[in-house]
């Protein structure tokens, strides 16, 4: 998923760590609009037992991403010169 053009998150930070930054929101975001498709479909409906299941697998996302950011962030961080 490609990060549009936007100022940077984290200072410091690199491309990698900005890119699943902005995995993560677009996820953030797809979750709530599942939350108000969920909300309005009918709960017996086709489309309401799909919706669950893309809601599932967007929640599952939530489970390894941000392990991902946080894993990359420590290496941005150890990369920084030592503070005297």
């Amino acid at each position: 998923m490609a990060v549009q053009s936007r100022s940077k998150v984290l200072n410091p930070t690199n491309d990698f760590l900005e890119s699943l930054l902005g995995e993560f929101e677009a996820e953030c975001r797809r979750v709530l609009q599942l939350i108000e498709q969920l909300k309005k479909a009918d709960p017996e409906s086709e489309l309401h037992e799909d919706l669950e299941g893309d809601f599932f697998a967007s929640l599952q996302r939530f489970t390894w991403l941000p392990k991902d950011i946080l894993r990359e962030w420590d290496k941005v961080i150890a990369r920084l010169p030592e503070e005297d």
